[in-house]
């Protein structure tokens, strides 16, 4: 840690507040024309919202209900630009939106709205939809219940990784000139005359550092409220609600629209690493944002909702292997939670101070746009975004979005190289690529160089011992947590990785130096972190309660 801030230059022309997509986005945007940048977050970049949503890039089938256009149409051009800067991050997947005799939606309103939806992305979609009558409708249905379905609508959307998006931002952004410091907390917003002139930070070692910048932009998404109040005049622009999902077994293939019977929110069943992912909810939460978790009454909304698509399924308490809950930074305004608006806004509480609220995951590229060319207009600066056309880290591959990028020739050929290259089992080398790009080459150069480092970390993932190096040396990975949680999604399957806790504890210890008792809480820590996802504490508390 010292050593990282060791090299920080003291005056900046721009300070990032918040490591999520939105600020990692602005960070990337603004290194990319040549502004002098430092990112900081508290925690571990995407550890709080940015890596708990539900995996979609998509424009928003939901809100043309609600006549936010605009919305629909720049979500849909910011999903076609992410399936050509990050193929390897953001891939097609096809969607089965049913309808039935008590759906509340009309054949005609869903036919209309799926014209819509196509037009909205100039018909350039990886494909248009198609309305199924029964007889084709077996083949996508996966389980779905047949009693009353009327008609299928299919139509496509994108699933996304979304820490590993986050994460590329940020490695852009630093191989840009930015540095990005995680685990390095903004204790306040310093000014002179009402006017910002940088920021006091504390890191993990408890080193102080002051930087001075003539702009602060604040993408501490709900954690916004509290920063501000450390200014004079401090308002609260974030009013928070909670979303959270639940991971089962795997049940479907492909991803589901739905509607829940109990209040007619839309909600998604999706595959994810093997496993079902199913949520999301949207409940107002203006608790501690550090603390944000799942409930016992959203995990068995969540269970009824599918149950009641999928019967055969018979889903239960013991089938939840993992919960996850994040809080959506919108906008304050009157009125119900489901109404409150998902556009951004870029508010400025104090000269130099720039504030993100609001806005979705799908669109975060051009509010970091929006953000940045307020920024350089401010220092008085000319220069233009580069990041729709720029690939992100990894994403320079030589086949396109058309179709899922596996199934083509050019993928199979580097997938084969590969494995005729290193000797690596195929799924192996799959995986490398899938999650890493082209930066794939680098993970398995280290492999070659390091002892053992082709060696699975446990038998029932892809991952090597070469990719937690990697992530340590690359990724910025300080901890367990971060190994676990982020750089992998080991701590979600149903064995939550145990098998591999011993070996990359001591791959951490050997990297970081830790002593015996380092190791052993740093163990310990992972362990609570586990455990806090699981069923478990929740029906306690529900229980006591």
């Amino acid at each position: 840690m010292r050593d990282r801030l060791s090299t920080l230059a003291p005056e900046q022309d721009l300070v990032v507040i918040g490591g999520g997509i939105n600020g990692a986005g602005v960070a990337r945007d603004a290194a990319l024309r040549g502004l002098r940048v430092v990112l900081l977050d508290k925690n571990d970049f995407a550890a709080g919202t940015s890596s708990k949503t539900s995996k979609l890039v998509h424009g928003g089938l939901r809100y043309l209900e609600h006549g936010a256009l605009r919305l629909v149409w720049e979500a849909c051009r910011e999903r076609r630009i992410l399936l050509h800067t990050a193929p390897h991050l953001v891939r097609p997947l096809p969607f089965v939106f049913p309808l039935y005799d008590d759906s509340r939606v009309s054949p005609w309103r869903l036919r209309a709205g799926m014209w819509l939806y196509d037009m909205l992305s100039a018909f350039r979609n990886v494909h248009r939809h198609r309305m199924l009558g029964l007889r084709r409708a077996d083949q996508w249905r996966e389980g779905l219940r047949r009693e009353g379905l009327r008609t299928l609508a299919l139509y496509y959307d994108a699933w996304m990784d979304d820490a590993r998006l986050v994460l590329a931002n940020v490695v852009a952004a630093r191989e840009a000139g930015a540095a990005t410091l995680n685990y390095t907390a903004v204790t306040r917003v310093l000014t002179r005359d009402g006017k910002v002139e940088g920021v006091e930070a504390t890191a993990q070692n408890g080193e102080t550092l002051r930087l001075r910048a003539p702009i602060v932009v604040v993408c501490a998404g709900p954690w916004t409220n509290a920063l501000l109040a450390t200014l004079p005049h401090a308002s609260r622009p974030v009013a928070a609600t909670r979303g959270t999902h639940i991971v089962v077994r795997q049940m479907v293939n492909q991803g589901f629209t739905l509607a829940a019977g109990v209040d007619g929110r839309i909600f998604f069943v999706l595959p994810w690493h093997g496993q079902t992912l199913i949520g999301t909810t949207d409940l107002a939460d203006d608790g501690d944002a550090d603390a944000v978790a799942a409930t016992a009454g959203e995990v068995d909304y969540l269970l009824a909702a599918a149950n009641h698509y999928f019967p055969d399924a018979g889903l239960g308490h013991s089938d939840v292997i993992a919960t996850f809950a994040g809080l959506r930074p919108l906008r304050a305004t009157s009125g119900a939670t489901s109404a409150r608006p998902r556009e951004h806004d870029v508010l400025e509480p104090a000269p130099g101070l720039f504030c993100v609220v609001g806005g979705k995951y799908t669109t975060y590229r051009a509010v970091a746009e929006e953000v940045v060319n307020r920024v350089v207009r401010r220092l008085g600066r000319r220069s233009r975004c580069r990041t729709a056309t720029t690939a992100l880290p990894g994403g320079a591959v030589p086949w396109g979005p058309r179709q899922h990028w596996e199934e083509g020739p050019l993928w199979q050929k580097a997938v084969a190289d590969c494995v005729e290259k290193t000797g690596l089992p195929p799924l192996t080398v799959q995986h490398l690529w899938r999650v890493h790009g082209t930066r794939a080459d680098r993970v398995l150069a280290l492999a070659r160089e390091v002892p053992h480092g082709d060696r699975p970390l446990c038998p029932h993932f892809p991952h090597i011992t070469a990719e937690v190096l990697f992530a340590l040396r690359e990724e910025m990975a300080w901890s367990l947590e971060d190994w676990f949680f982020r750089r992998s999604r080991m701590a979600y399957a149903p064995c939550h990785g145990l098998d591999a806790v011993p070996h990359v504890a001591n791959l951490y210890a050997a990297e970081l130096a830790w002593t015996a008792q380092q190791r052993a809480n740093a163990i310990a820590n992972l362990q609570a972190q586990i455990e806090a996802t699981s069923l478990t504490p929740l029906l306690r508390a529900s229980s006591r309660s």
